[in-house]
């Protein structure tokens, strides 16, 4: 519920299946929060208020293309990066949940 309220709120779209792929950890012995990994699909637009004092700019980017994305200058997010992947693989049927 939480992940579905985030993609309305911060892009303006909700999702009828969402999959909860893995946890990660910034740095595992120095930090205890993870960020969930959560693909979602069958998108929708819908948008909530949100509280983000800019609005985001939405590019869509197909996972075919990941390659060309991570070697752009702004694209930096580690987490981001790796959920990227994750979803790409999970997708491509080379990737099992745990």
């Amino acid at each position: 519920q939480g992940a579905d309220r985030e993609l309305k709120e911060e892009i303006g779209f909700g999702a009828r299946k969402l999959k909860i792929l893995h946890n990660l950890s910034l740095s595992p012995s120095y930090m205890t929060h993870m960020a969930h990994v959560v693909l979602a699909q069958e998108l929708y637009p819908e948008r909530l208020q949100g509280d983000e004092p800019e609005e985001l700019e939405v590019v869509p980017w197909k996972l075919s293309n990941l390659h060309e994305l991570i070697v752009r200058d702004d694209v930096t997010e580690g987490r981001s990066i790796a959920a990227l992947f994750m979803a790409r693989e999970y997708l491509a049927g080379r990737f099992k949940p745990a």
